[in-house]
């Protein structure tokens, strides 16, 4: 199957839960996101976590996250198109109109900084570490250079046997979905 094709599928998944539903399985999956977090010996208040303001069908954990102590970062396209992070408190994002969908960013004067563990968005995931976008490339181009921790943050059933990967694709360290833990 395309990868268009499976995005098209996904979307339409996601946007088949009710709202009580998707609370549900948004905090189970902060539960095990914290869980991994203890395991890893990562629950600091000097490690930042880049974490991205969620569209509607995607998992928002950044409300359970607040008042934890973390530093937090947030994606943000530069001049010159490339996606960097800057450190920001999720209240202080602001709207960006450039883009088809209604997304926040951190203000341009905030800190540019490297995230310690980034959580990655995605339409799909795949057991072995693979991720399906949305289509732009942002996060590839910027996980190529990135020397973190990467965590792709899912609903189980975003989690697809075959995920079709093509070289510019990044895999990532760990799937954790509103059910599991996966360590790739």
């Amino acid at each position: 199957m395309s990868k268009e094709n499976l995005r098209k599928i996904l979307r339409e998944r996601l946007n088949n839960f009710n709202a009580e539903e998707k609370k549900s399985k948004e905090l189970s999956c902060l539960s095990y996101f914290t869980k991994l977090l203890g395991d890893l010996s990562l629950l600091s208040s000097d490690k930042t976590i880049g974490l991205f303001a969620p569209l509607s069908d995607e998992i928002d954990i950044v409300s359970g996250l607040k008042g934890q102590g973390f530093k937090l970062a947030f994606p943000s396209v530069n001049d010159l198109g490339q996606m960097v992070f800057r450190e920001s408190r999720y209240e202080d994002l602001v709207e960006k109109s450039s883009f088809k969908v209604k997304i926040f960013e951190p203000r341009l004067e905030c800190l540019e900084i490297d995230p310690d563990i980034l959580v990655v968005p995605g339409l799909a995931f795949g057991r072995n570490g693979e991720r399906l976008g949305r289509g732009k490339g942002y996060y590839d181009k910027y996980l190529k250079n990135y020397k973190g921790i990467t965590i792709g943050l899912s609903f189980d059933e975003q989690l697809i046997a075959d995920i079709p990967m093509e070289d510019h694709d990044c895999y990532l360290n760990w799937i954790v979905t509103d059910k599991e833990i996966i360590e790739v």
